[in-house]
């Protein structure tokens, strides 16, 4: 699967995306505490506010099952003015 990072979140990893292949029955919620547990900088990261969108639709559920094919963004919030 692609991972897509964005704002502060993409800051944090130090790139853009990332490909991963998902592991049999990997649900969009075990792949965020994945992400969590790399380090304190990403678990802070992904502990404030931010959405998860799969394959460019925005998911309100995070024990959606994930295929390798899929693609998975981590928006945080956006301001400006």
């Amino acid at each position: 699967m692609k991972i897509l990072y964005f704002g502060r979140i993409q800051d944090v990893f130090g790139r853009v995306e990332m490909i991963s292949l998902s592991h049999p029955d990997q649900t969009v919620g075990e792949l965020l505490d994945e992400l969590r547990a790399r380090s304190l900088a990403t678990r802070e990261a992904l502990s404030r506010p931010f959405r998860v969108a799969l394959n460019q639709t925005i998911l309100i559920e995070e024990s959606v099952v994930l295929r390798d094919e899929d693609e998975v963004a981590l928006i945080p919030p956006v301001t400006g003015g």
